[in-house]
Parts: structure tokens; C-alpha cells; sequence
């Protein structure tokens, strides 16, 4: 392991609370949950949670996502979303598996994609510059 390389430690999650509003891009290789409000992007090689209270405005790219609140936008993954019977979701899902509880509420698109087509559309973002899908 090099000197520059940084771990991430088991419990590191980064939170914002109920009652908290953050506008702006947040990047992390921690797990981060959100149970205020969130508008904008949010980059993590962890898992992203959208908590009961929480409401999210804009685009995500994770290693995973479970939706328990209110979410609005893009989300790109390289494994699974998760929408939980709580949870509202109106916008565009790319992942690898996708589940829905009865009661979650799915307004948009899915497409189904390989961990391989994940890493593809990454370097994609990273050489152009575009938005997710």
C-alpha cells in the first residue's frame, strides 16, 4: 500500500442529519446517508442511504443505493438499488440489480448494466466531462 492510498475504515459514514439542507457536490469513499435535504451530486465508491425523512435533488454515482425517503434525478451503481417500501423515487436508475418493496413508488427508467459497463461509463465522465447518462 502506498503512502497516498487512503482506506476506508468499516464504521466511516458520512451523515447529513434531519434538519440539515446541503446544496452543492459532496465526493467520499466513505458510505454516506442522508436524512435532511441534498441537492446536487454525489460521488462514493460506499453505499449511498436516503433515509426515511431525507429528501435528494440531483445525481449520484455509488456502489450501491437503498431508498427510504424521497429521491429526484440520476443515480448510476455498480451493483444494486434498493427501493424500500417508504421510499419514492422519479427519475433515471443504471445498475447492476434493482429491487423494489411493495409500497416503494418507481416513476422512471432502469437499465440494467454490468459491473464492466459501470467502470466503462466512469472513465466516460471522467474523459468528457458529461452528465450521467
Amino acid at each position: 500500500m502506498s503512502k497516498n492510498e487512503v482506506t476506508t475504515q468499516v464504521n466511516d459514514v458520512n451523515r447529513i442529519s434531519s434538519g440539515t439542507e446541503f446544496h452543492g457536490v459532496l465526493n467520499s469513499n466513505a458510505d454516506i446517508r442522508i436524512d435532511g435535504f441534498f441537492e446536487g451530486k454525489i460521488t462514493t465508491t460506499g453505499k449511498l442511504v436516503i433515509g426515511d425523512s431525507a429528501r435528494m435533488v440531483g445525481e449520484a454515482i455509488a456502489k450501491s443505493c437503498d431508498i427510504w425517503g424521497e429521491m429526484e434525478g440520476k443515480v448510476l451503481l455498480k451493483e444494486f438499488f434498493g427501493l424500500r417500501k417508504t421510499g419514492t423515487f422519479k427519475g433515471k436508475v443504471a445498475c447492476h440489480k434493482v429491487f423494489i418493496e411493495d409500497g416503494g413508488y418507481f416513476n422512471g427508467s432502469c437499465k440494467i448494466i454490468t459491473p464492466e459497463e459501470f467502470e466503462g461509463s466512469i472513465k466516460a465522465l471522467e474523459n468528457d466531462g458529461k452528465e450521467i447518462f
